[in-house]
């Protein structure tokens, strides 16, 4: 059968001595041959590559041998795993406000910039808030903790519980000591599981990607960049809570125009305008990119004049004109 396969796909003299080249035609059958024949009894992945390699070879036996016991119904039916079974998940604690769960990782070897080649990212696990800090190297564990009360327990308050990988400096005894003074937890990931430490992961990919997008051009700059990148990541809808971490933190999103709120004389109806649904928020003077000194700016239907004052609201348009309202 192999003899006659070879006729259409001929030994390329590439393999060891001795052995017999077989062609993709007939790969399935002498595996079936190997692994169900009596004098064998469905062997394992490793033995079954082990017999086939004393009288056949082909480039890909390897792969081809493990995808065929894996689909094997025979081995399915009556073979039982031999490895321990999985041990119970532990899920992390569930935050009820923001910042008293976060979680830290690094984002090493960058480009030089500024003088900086790495990223500390703080994340809270509540709000998917994220703190970027750019730093020349990764530091020790007396300047870790020296980096979060500046950059976060100075801003936020001190957490409850820090999630962070195995790295030295959440392993050492200062770090230890310092979460254990501060009455958080230290909550460190398991090995070989990221997963535990999630929130910071898909942070360091975000982040890796807005810099590749904005700095690609010029990797050297992207220490500039940083400030602008955070801003966006928390002005950006999460799709964990739907809403953006500022909405989380502050109970607001700044605004991204430079369109100035009117102050209102009276506090309480300033802070009423500002959580209205649809935000009813006074234009006036509207910026100069906007609207011309001499001509009018036509939206939808509606000219608007340099002299006109405007309340954008949901699904109205309302304009004054020397103390006259139309709507």
């Amino acid at each position: 059968m192999v003899k006659e396969a070879q006729q259409q796909e001929p030994d390329p003299g590439t393999g060891p001595d001795g052995r017999l080249f077989v062609p993709t035609t007939v790969r399935g059958k002498v595996i079936h041959w190997a692994h169900t024949a009596k004098f064998y009894c469905h062997p394992g992945k490793n033995r079954t590559v082990s017999f086939l390699r004393r009288l056949f070879w082909w480039p890909s036996l390897l792969r081809d041998v493990r995808d065929y016991v894996a689909a094997c119904p025979t081995c399915a039916r009556n073979k039982t795993p031999s490895a321990p079974q999985a041990g119970l998940l532990h899920p992390l604690p569930v935050p009820k406000r923001p910042w008293t769960h976060v979680a830290l990782d690094f984002v090493t070897g960058l480009p030089s910039s500024s003088g900086n080649t790495t990223i500390l990212t703080v994340v809270d696990r509540f709000s998917k808030a994220a703190h970027f800090v750019a730093l020349p190297k990764l530091p020790t564990a007396l300047e870790t903790a020296r980096l979060l009360t500046e950059h976060v327990f100075r801003l936020h308050g001190i957490p409850q519980d820090i999630v962070s990988d195995r790295g030295p400096q959440f392993t050492s005894r200062v770090w230890r000591a310092f979460c254990s003074g501060l009455g958080a937890r230290v909550s460190l990931s398991s090995g070989f599981h990221p997963q535990t430490n999630g929130q910071a992961e898909r942070a360091n990919q975000e982040l890796e990607t807005m810099l590749r997008c904005v700095v690609s051009s010029n990797q050297s700059t992207w220490s500039d960049q940083l400030a602008w990148i955070e801003y966006s990541h928390n002005s950006s809808t999460s799709a964990a809570t739907g809403v953006s971490p500022f909405e989380v933190s502050l109970g607001y999103q700044p605004p991204l125009l430079a369109i100035t709120e009117g102050e209102l004389a009276v506090p309480s109806v300033q802070h009423h305008m500002r959580r209205l649904p649809g935000p009813r928020r006074p234009l006036g003077l509207l910026p100069a990119l906007l609207l011309m000194p001499s001509r009018g700016l036509w939206l939808p239907g509606v000219a608007v004049g340099a002299s006109s004052f405007w309340w954008i609201g949901r699904g109205m348009v309302r304009k004054s004109v020397l103390g006259c309202d139309s709507g």
